[in-house]
């Protein structure tokens, strides 16, 4: 019997982050971040609705490459219908477009927020799930559960999880390609390796910079020297992902072509544009600053520390870094562009709790500075206004966790214990705060 209790625990304790999350995720789902965000949610929805109905790539675009364009207003806003709709290709479209269909629509006429959405809450409570088995994969499962409630609760993570956009799409199945990359090398049973590429040769096919689930599992096998595996793996990316240009020329290899000289120059890039990672705090189209994703990337230099322990998580970084720093750094009003970043920041803030947390005091200040002043700013602060009595005390708070370094009494050491273990358990009631109190007025 505590055998079997022992077993179920971790089944629970999953199921009431998931459970949390979803909650999360459903508050004001429809309501913020506002319908018109953006109209991206519309575009892949109608791109895979019209290619099962009318089997043509039908869906709006701003982009003059294309020619035959027909004028839409549509829920109060204007759009360009046009066709063949071949900017992306078409994998998270039929997947977006379906599940409106399922859901209710009749057509792409038929088509709004209230019909799409629920895919975004699947989606995000899909990828908490997969933290967490990643995570226990790869570390230990107190880390797994630290990094599954980080990710169901952290503010950016909760809204931008609302949306209907390829980025919500892509990071679930890239875990998943991760996942079964390492059981792969656990178990040599090929089955994981290929199942892995095929799930990589498919995000392709929802949208090029997907590569980057690809380039995370070639650095991971040239790291290990496993060129067999590596040769076999990209064979089947290779031979999934060349149905994208056998689709573009299906349908009007010129406009094809076209788009695809457009997308190799899309985007206003500078030398120094990607310290707007840093800088410009973009949710969606509006700024969150959230000490959260900040501090993960703090939390990551030290996973640099020892590569060979953690080479999955930061080949996977490194990976969509070279990808976002090459073509989309500084894209204003697109949020979500970052989005795919954010399971390894949280992870390697997960590892930096377990393992760093209280055992490091300084470290541990600056964890509960950076995390805390920006979740005091968007809870305390809107409800109650900015207090410099209650900032200061706040401080003195958190300095608490210095104590150890500079008095190291066992009674001390215990109360700084207890209080930076209690703001933990704050920071957590303080993500849920800002999320119930976050509205773009």
């Amino acid at each position: 019997m505590r055998i079997a209790k022992v077993k179920l625990f971790p089944f629970v304790l999953l199921s009431l982050i998931v459970i949390l999350g979803f909650l999360l995720r459903s508050h004001n789902l429809y309501t913020w971040p506002r319908e018109g965000a953006t109209f991206d949610e519309y575009a892949w929805t109608w791109l895979g609705i019209n290619l099962i109905q009318q089997q043509m790539p039908i869906s709006w675009s701003s982009q003059p490459q294309y020619t035959n364009r027909e004028h839409l207003t549509y829920r109060g806003a204007a759009f360009f219908l046009v066709k063949p709709y071949l900017e992306h290709p078409p994998v998270f479209g039929l997947v977006a477009g379906s599940f409106a269909l399922i859901n209710g629509a009749q057509d792409m006429y038929d088509v709004d927020i209230r019909t799409i959405r629920p895919l975004a809450i699947i989606l995000g409570l899909t990828s908490i799930i997969l933290v967490y088995l990643l995570v226990n994969e790869l570390y230990d499962r107190k880390t797994a559960f630290i990094a599954s409630l980080l990710y169901a609760t952290i503010p950016t993570i909760v809204i931008g999880s609302r949306i209907v956009q390829n980025e919500n799409f892509f990071i679930p199945m890239w875990l998943l390609a991760l996942l079964f990359t390492s059981k792969y090398l656990k178990t040599k049973n090929s089955l994981y390796r290929n199942t892995a590429a095929v799930i990589c040769g498919l995000l392709i096919l929802s949208k090029i910079p997907w590569i980057a689930a690809t380039g995370s599992i070639v650095l991971i096998f040239l790291y290990l020297k496993k060129y067999k595996d590596l040769f076999r793996f990209v064979s089947v990316v290779v031979s999934i992902g060349l149905l994208y240009l056998v689709y573009g020329v299906y349908f009007d290899s010129k406009l094809f072509l076209d788009l695809w000289a457009l997308q190799l120059n899309r985007y206003d890039i500078s030398f120094a544009s990607i310290y707007a990672i840093f800088q410009k705090p973009w949710l969606v189209d509006r700024f969150l600053l959230d000490g959260w994703i900040y501090f993960g990337w703090f939390a990551l230099i030290l996973l640099l520390t020892d590569i060979k322990k953690h080479y999955f998580i930061i080949f996977a970084l490194l990976s969509y870094f070279v990808i976002f720093l090459t073509g989309i750094p500084d894209e204003a009003g697109h949020g979500w562009y970052k989005y795919p970043f954010y399971p390894f920041l949280i992870i390697s803030t997960a590892f930096f709790i377990r393992n760093y947390f209280i055992k490091n005091p300084i470290l541990t200040f600056f964890f509960l500075v950076l995390v805390g002043t920006t979740l005091f700013q968007n809870t305390w602060a809107v409800s109650f206004g900015f207090s410099y009595f209650v900032f200061r005390l706040i401080i003195l708070g958190w300095g608490l966790s210095l104590v150890p370094l500079f008095l190291p009494s066992k009674p001390l050491i215990r109360i700084s214990k207890f209080v930076s273990y209690s703001w933990l358990v704050a920071f957590i009631m303080l993500n849920i705060w800002s999320v119930i109190l976050y509205n773009e007025q």
